[in-house]
């Protein structure tokens, strides 16, 4: 699979992590979080810490580790905006 497998690992991380910024931009230009569901950023960080527990009990794979990390690094700086701006 090499170079092929490679690039689409690494645009999975780029697309996953993008997905989050114009919410986060959104959320602190509006300085509100009301548009947001607080359970959905819970299952999100639970999906990305699970997936991160299976891939340290599996096969460890440099773009899924970026994928979960960064992933779930989003997702608190999603809550932190969220709790920051609740009103």
């Amino acid at each position: 699979m090499g170079n092929i497998g490679e690039f689409f690992g690494a645009l999975m991380v780029i697309c996953f992590i993008c997905c989050y910024i114009p919410q986060i931009v959104k959320m602190v230009r509006n300085k509100s979080s009301k548009d947001v569901s607080l359970l959905m950023i819970i299952l999100t960080a639970a999906g990305y810490t699970s997936g991160m527990i299976y891939m340290f009990s599996t096969e460890f794979g440099i773009w899924w580790f970026l994928n979960y990390g960064i992933g779930l690094i989003m997702c608190v700086i999603l809550t932190v905006c969220w709790f920051r701006y609740d009103k």
